[in-house]
């Protein structure tokens, strides 16, 4: 029998199916722009993660002084005030030695070799252009009495006008950094770097991710896909660095370079974090928002065609 109704639906214009050759492109094509957006995902936390590391000026400068082998510059100062002392004192060398061993250990010597090493780490951290001092004498001025007082235990009568002048005229250190190759210099190129590299993923990931929102059949579904995909990233990201940091964090010792690594990868931790909370917050807010109603507790009125047919032969026949 012919039903008007169904020739009306099929002739609806939102009915018509996707062209076939159109969906097989988009289920080629769909990975692949999620992949590039993953890798741009990548590159963005890391390169966030970076340039907020070369701005930390503390952390670079715990970083350094971490690297930067103590028993190198608490060897060299022990020689300027050695070979100084020999100088304008007329003792031996081996003397000069065996007093500076006994001094070496003691708080105020090693609280005075820490002032000058936290000055060799602000000149190598200062910004390119700017010019700085080693004040030498001046970080070691505590080592005076230490070193007189140890001489006069071994019995040798230095006057202490002889040893405060030879710590005392130890000359400045001046360096400018504006052409040496230093920390600063190097987490300044490195900001640069960085920064576009940041703009070049920022926009690499705006533009694959909306090729796949046009690609996707649900858009709303898609973004929050791609929203997860940024949270999770961003929280794996927190914490493989946080791991990483904790493994390279020697214990009872270690080489210097693996304590200032140690520094530097679990540092500013929090722009991960942060990325994975906004990321996370679009993502449950589309949830909230997109989720199917709760279903009433009502049952469904269901509709029963009459099997009697005594009704309508009389409605015909009348």
């Amino acid at each position: 029998m012919f039903d008007p109704g169904v020739l009306l639906m099929n002739h609806t214009p939102n009915a018509s199916p996707r062209p076939g050759a159109l969906r097989v492109a988009r289920r080629l094509t769909l990975p692949w722009v999620l992949w590039i957006f993953g890798l741009s995902t990548t590159l963005l936390l890391v390169g966030l993660w970076g340039r907020a590391v070369t701005v930390d000026r503390e952390t670079i400068a715990r970083s350094t002084e971490a690297a930067l082998s103590a028993d190198l510059v608490t060897d060299r100062v022990w020689d300027w005030v050695g070979d100084g002392l020999a100088a304008t004192s007329g003792l031996g060398r081996g003397e000069v030695e065996q007093a500076f061993a006994e001094v070496q250990d003691r708080p105020q010597a090693l609280s005075a070799v820490d002032a000058l090493v936290d000055e060799v780490v602000a000149a190598l951290v200062a910004p390119p252009g700017e010019e700085t001092t080693i004040d030498v004498s001046t970080a070691l001025a505590p080592l005076i009495p230490e070193v007189e007082t140890e001489l006069s235990a071994r019995g040798i009568d230095v006057p202490a006008e002889i040893i405060e002048t030879t710590i005392t005229d130890l000359d400045p250190v001046a360096l400018d950094v504006g052409e040496a190759v230093s920390v600063g210099v190097v987490t300044e190129q490195a900001k640069d770097l960085l920064t576009l590299g940041v703009l070049a993923a920022a926009g690499a990931l705006l533009l694959f991710g909306s090729i796949a929102i046009v690609l996707s059949e649900d858009r709303w579904s898609m973004v929050r896909n791609l929203a997860t995909r940024l949270a999770f990233s961003a929280l794996s990201f927190a914490v493989l660095f946080r791991f990483g940091g904790r493994i390279l964090q020697p214990d009872g010792g270690g080489s210097p370079l693996r304590r200032s690594g140690s520094i530097l990868v679990a540092s500013n931790l929090h722009v991960f974090v942060l990325a994975f909370g906004l990321a996370a917050a679009v993502a449950v807010a589309i949830w909230f928002v997109r989720r199917p109603p709760r279903k009433s507790g009502r049952r469904p009125i269901r509709h029963e065609r009459s099997h009697d047919d005594t009704s309508t032969q009389e409605l015909v026949s009348v």
